[in-house]
C-alpha cells in the first residue's frame, strides 16, 4: 500500500516536527525555570489525549488497523510481564543514581505527593496508550510502506521515539531506543498494541513512584532547583 496525503502529515507532525519542539523545548528549560508540576501532568495528559485522537484519525484514513477484536495469547501477556520485570530490574539502579545525583530534570517525573501521585498514574496511562498507538502503530505502518523493510521502519521509529524525549536527556534517549524497540517487537510477535500499551503504562508508572520513593529518602529537594 502506498501513503496518502494524512500519513504524510502524520509523519510530518510526529517525525519532524515534535521532535524539533523537543529539542527546542529541552534546552530552553535547561536554562529557565522549571514549570510547576500538577500544571505540567496535566498539560501533557491533554497533549497526548490530542495526539491520540489525531492518531486514530489518521490511521483510519490511512487503512491502518489499531485495535483488532481478537486479544493476544496469553503467553504474550506473559512476555509483557518478563518484559516489565527485566526493565525495572535493570533501571533500578540508574533510576537511584540519578536521584542521587539531584538531576534538575528528575524533579517533572516525580509525583511525590497523593495529588501528584493520581495525576501520574493518569500520564501514564495516556502515554502508554498515546505513544504506543502513534508510534509502534500508526509511524510503524507509514515507514514500513515507504521503506518497504519492517526492520527500518523500527528502528526510524525507535529514533523519532526518543528523540522526542529529549527532555530527558542523552542518556535516558538512548535507553528510551532500546525501548522503543522492545516494545516494537512486542507489538510484531503479539499481533497488536495491547500488551505493549499495558507494559509502557504499568513501566511509567513505577519509573515514577520509584522516582518519587528515591527522592524521599535521598532527600530530593521538594521544590524545582533553580537553573
Amino acid at each position: 500500500m502506498t501513503v496518502g496525503l494524512a500519513g504524510y502529515y502524520h509523519l510530518g507532525i510526529f517525525g519532524v516536527v515534535l521532535p524539533y519542539l523537543a529539542i527546542k523545548s529541552g534546552r530552553r528549560i535547561a536554562t529557565r525555570p522549571l514549570p510547576p508540576k500538577v500544571p505540567y501532568f496535566n498539560s501533557q495528559i491533554v497533549m497526548l489525549t490530542i495526539f491520540l485522537a489525531l492518531s486514530i484519525f489518521i490511521a483510519r484514513r490511512e487503512w491502518i488497523e489499531l485495535f483488532p477484536r481478537e486479544l493476544p495469547e496469553a503467553r504474550m501477556f506473559v512476555l509483557g510481564a518478563a518484559v516489565l520485570v527485566a526493565l525495572v530490574v535493570l533501571m533500578r539502579p540508574l533510576w537511584r543514581s540519578r536521584v542521587e545525583a539531584k538531576a534538575r530534570r528528575l524533579w517533572l517525573f516525580m509525583p511525590r505527593t497523593r495529588h501528584e501521585r493520581v495525576l501520574w498514574v493518569a500520564l501514564s496511562i495516556a502515554a502508554g496508550i498515546s505513544e504506543e498507538v502513534t508510534y509502534r502503530g500508526v509511524m510503524f505502518a507509514l515507514l514500513w510502506r515507504l521503506t518497504g523493510n519492517a526492520l527500518a521502519a523500527a528502528l526510524i521509529g525507535a529514533a523519532v521515539f526518543s528523540i522526542s524525549h529529549f527532555l530527558q536527556g542523552w542518556k535516558s534517549m538512548a535507553i528510551i531506543f532500546g525501548i522503543a524497540l522492545t516494545f516494537q517487537m512486542i507489538a510484531w510477535l503479539s499481533g497488536s498494541l495491547y500488551v505493549g500499551m499495558a507494559v509502557h503504562a504499568l513501566y511509567d508508572v513505577t519509573a515514577g513512584f520509584c522516582y518519587g520513593a528515591y527522592g524521599e529518602k535521598l532527600g530530593y529537594p521538594n521544590e524545582p532547583m533553580p537553573a
